[in-house]
């Protein structure tokens, strides 16, 4: 007859055995960066941080300075190198700054600290508003590329990006004295925005922002406005100057006046101040960057985490925005946002001067 273990002995042997599981792994240095480079930004700024890890909450964690920043001593050298083909045309200290008046949030506040370098690049581009031209100071190179380099207690640490460069808007499109058809005697319009990507170029998102204010007891209030999206294009040929466009569709424009500006039966007039179109541009690193943590829409849940720092995590990437400010309506349009059957109700007028002739001019 086969022996069975006692029960003690079963006890015995259990209790030898442990039941923590420790969680926390060996220490390790982890460098984060994060940097997005503007040509037109007179400063760029680079966050560096550390990840951490250790028991207890990592919530409290979260909130001690020195959980997340490196300390100075820990830095054996802090640049950025521009390059062009290779060659070495620049080399600018990272220096740091404490920036004041963050938002409490999960990570320490009011405090962060942040990394900045000027480049000694300048050069100037015109931009033609139909008015005139406007000329705009630039600070990096689009033909070069920018390389932060660290060390960190022996450790190398690195990433590069391209500069996106500016781009042209189809001069129609640009010039704030053609107005926009959105409304024709056959019925709703749209408007097409026009242009041509520039250099380093890979995802346009364009938004137009509605400018208007409200009198209250023959009072005007400060001026006012809301941003909706128009599209997102991405360029899908290496050629330098792709053509590329946005539509903004009448009746879905005054549906989200509409939305946007709740009726008050204490605003007596709302002045309309035009209509501004926002194009901001990313390059290919912040591209990708962006792909990989939009919300998932599909099926499939798991995505890789996407990082262009040599021995870290993060992302250094490029953006680029421009505006084409005060576009106005055309009479029908204007007609419309005055007394049609979506938006009558706001009683809007306008306060362009071309307007002048019509019954919706208000100064």
């Amino acid at each position: 007859m086969p022996r069975t273990p006692s029960i003690l002995a079963a006890c015995a042997l259990l209790t030898a055995c442990s039941t923590d599981l420790d969680i926390n792994a060996d220490y390790k240095n982890i460098t984060v960066v994060e940097g997005l480079l503007n040509m037109r930004d007179t400063v760029q700024l680079i966050r560096i941080n550390k990840g951490f890890l250790g028991d207890g909450d990592a919530l409290v964690y979260a909130q001690v300075q020195d959980s997340n920043e490196w300390n100075a001593d820990a830095f054996d050298y802090r640049r950025v190198v521009r390059r062009k083909n290779g060659q070495v045309l620049g080399t600018f200290p990272l220096r740091d700054t404490l920036i004041s008046g963050r938002e409490p949030g999960t990570f320490y506040s009011p405090d962060q600290r942040l990394y900045y370098f000027k480049d000694d690049f300048r050069d100037s581009i015109a931009l033609n508003t139909g008015n005139g031209s406007i000329y705009y100071r630039l600070y990096l190179d689009d033909e070069s590329e920018y390389s932060v380099e660290l060390g960190i207690k022996g450790e190398s640490i690195s990433a590069s990006t391209s500069v996106v460069g500016n781009f042209d808007f189809q001069s129609a499109d640009q010039f704030i004295t053609v107005p926009i058809n959105l409304m024709n005697a056959g019925g709703y319009g749209s408007f097409e925005l026009n242009w041509s990507t520039g250099p380093n170029s890979k995802r346009f998102v364009v938004d137009y922002r509605f400018n208007y204010s409200e009198v209250r007891n023959g009072v005007e209030g400060e001026r006012k406005s809301f941003t909706r999206r128009m599209a997102t294009v991405v360029k899908r040929t290496a050629n330098a100057n792709e053509p590329m466009s946005a539509t903004l569709e009448g009746e879905r424009f005054f549906q989200e006046i509409a939305t946007a500006i709740p009726a008050d039966p204490s605003v007596q007039q709302r002045k309309f101040y035009g209509i501004d179109f926002i194009v901001s541009v990313a390059n290919d690193e912040f591209h990708t960057y962006l792909t990989l943590t939009e919300p998932v829409s599909g099926i499939i849940e798991d995505r890789p985490t996407y990082s262009n720092v040599n021995n870290g995590y993060g992302i250094l990437g490029s953006r680029y925005v421009r505006e084409i400010i005060g576009k106005r309506l055309n009479p029908q349009s204007l007609n419309e946002l005055a007394d049609g059957d979506i938006t009558g109700a706001l009683q809007f007028c306008s306060t362009f001067p071309e307007d002048q002739v019509g019954t919706h001019y208000c100064p």
